[in-house]
């Protein structure tokens, strides 16, 4: 995993070429003048844009630069702040509502030649390609002019496109080149429900086939309701080897190559308790556990329960 001193150099000497209009190759490479508005519709769809076109592209860590414009050698002050998002984890939410499948992406607020920078920092990603589930265009008076359904893109020379068969297959030849530092995978064996506990127990095993350890502190079960409504629950009661225990009070930890057996459960909102019991039995509709590991990091599992009581 690479560090903050390593990320601060390589955003440093990208700088220092541009403002000695020194061509640096670098095809994950990008800057933007200013902070994308991530509290409207243009601006999520122009953030999505670049970060999967970033995950999908061929190569190792990628890299956009906010608070620098490249043509005119200007800086601008940014931090994570101007996003008009409350925290980096809703970085990822806007992810795992609008992308195919999450991928890792990291936010950090620099100082670089004296001036404030954000960098979003997306390593290599092994479960490319990411299609975007709903991109919109807009016009001039942020009106959506378009909207296309699963669409990818992928970076080429400086810019960002509409990727081709050609790029697709280049993702999946790259994934055999990718050992990723988080690498899970999930097995549902049993949800039982408690009617009069208004909780769901959901029962499954991971393994962890990355080069690091995991350590999970909580846990949410999300569901996609229909196309537009997604219902969260939170996880109420953890099973572990030590007993029971409430989320964040402790940690499971999963070393490299092992595997874990878990038993969590979810308490279920008021007005969607019938209708969530019913989705379980419903193979069409989406639903996913949601990990939050210790270092804030989230892993997002899709699953089709394998028995239901």
């Amino acid at each position: 995993m690479m560090d903050i001193e390593r990320i601060q150099q390589i955003v440093h000497e990208h700088i220092e070429q541009s403002l000695m209009d020194l061509d640096k190759e670098s095809l994950k490479f990008d800057f933007k003048y200013e902070w994308y508005p991530l509290n409207s519709l243009k601006g999520i769809n122009e953030y999505l844009k670049d970060v999967t076109a970033m995950a999908n592209t061929y190569g190792l860590d990628g890299f956009i630069v906010i608070g620098f414009d490249e043509r005119r050698k200007q800086f601008k002050p940014a931090k994570f702040d101007n996003s008009g998002l409350k925290d980096t984890n809703e970085l990822n939410k806007i992810i795992i509502k609008r992308v195919s499948h999450l991928f890792e992406i990291n936010s950090y607020d620099l100082i670089i030649n004296g001036s404030a920078l954000s960098v979003l920092h997306i390593p290599p990603a092994w479960e490319k390609p990411f299609f975007i589930r709903n991109y919109q265009t807009f016009d001039k008076q942020n009106i959506i002019k378009k909207e296309y359904h699963q669409k990818v893109f992928v970076r080429k020379n400086t810019g960002t496109f509409a990727a081709s068969k050609y790029d697709i297959d280049l993702m999946y030849y790259d994934r055999k080149n990718i050992e990723p530092d988080y690498r899970v995978f999930m097995n549902v064996f049993n949800v039982a429900f408690e009617p009069f506990e208004g909780v769901v127990s959901i029962k499954f095993t991971l393994e962890n086939a990355g080069k690091r350890p995991i350590a999970i502190v909580d846990y949410q079960l999300v569901l996609e309701l229909s196309a537009k409504e997604e219902c969260s629950c939170p996880a109420s009661k953890i099973w572990g080897q030590q007993g029971s225990y409430t989320p964040k009070h402790s940690s499971e930890i999963v070393q490299a190559s092992h595997i874990k057996n878990f038993n969590i459960e979810f308490q279920l909102p008021k007005a969607n308790r019938e209708r969530i019991k019913q989705t379980m039995y419903d193979s069409t509709i989406k639903k996913s556990l949601l990990l939050q590991l210790s270092n804030h990091k989230t892993i997002l599992l899709a699953f089709h329960p394998s028995s239901t009581s």
